[in-house]
């Protein structure tokens, strides 16, 4: 028995090792984007879903902003205070006497 066509079988199996190397390097490639497209899509509907209305958002912008000023305020008003450590509470009067000596 000659074998004659033993190079000819050995191209045939290596072409068809390749092309079933690239079917399942592209079957998994293929796999691998649907997964981070179903990822991707989950994440936006998970933020769609939890995300505030706009006029939500603003109302609760608005009500941060007024906390902060009134936050700013307070410690302006306490460091005011902690800088002149016998100055009488807000609202009282000082009343001054001047004792003349004559």
């Amino acid at each position: 028995m000659q074998r004659q066509n033993f190079p000819l079988r050995r191209a045939d199996s290596v072409l068809l090792y390749g092309f079933g190397l690239a079917l399942v390097l592209s079957l998994a490639f293929n796999g691998f984007l649907l997964y981070e497209k179903s990822r991707q899509r989950d994440l936006v509907e998970y933020e769609l879903s939890n995300s505030m209305h706009p006029v939500e958002q603003v109302v609760w912008l608005q009500q941060l902003s007024d906390c902060k000023r009134a936050n700013q305020e307070k410690d302006s008003l306490i460091r005011r205070l902690a800088q002149a450590p016998h100055a009488p509470p807000p609202g009282r009067a000082i009343t001054v006497h001047l004792h003349s000596s004559k």
